[in-house]
């Protein structure tokens, strides 16, 4: 576990924009049939292309959160390895 508690902040943005994503595209499925309604878009479903690029970007994140998981912590690093044996040999570990 690493970090504030081993969160990865890409879960909960990436739900959040995959959630909102969906929402958004069925706003816009539903209302594609609906000319008037996206006028000011010049008949651009605006919503549908949107909610899918949210979408995208959600399921992106989530992605790369599961299947990057940051490589080694801090301390299996080399200069962190070298940080930890510096200070145990100083005896400055806390």
């Amino acid at each position: 576990m690493g970090g504030a508690g081993g969160l990865d902040i890409r879960l909960p943005i990436g739900g959040l924009f995959a959630v909102l994503g969906l929402v958004l595209t069925g706003y816009g499925v539903a209302t594609a049939g609906e000319p008037a309604h996206y006028a000011r878009t010049l008949s651009i479903n605006i919503n549908l292309w949107w909610g899918l690029v949210m979408l995208a970007f959600g399921v992106g994140l989530l992605l790369s959160a599961t299947f990057y998981r940051g490589g080694a912590s801090w301390g299996a690093r080399g200069q962190g390895r070298a940080t930890e044996e510096r200070e145990h040999r100083l005896g400055l570990e806390g």
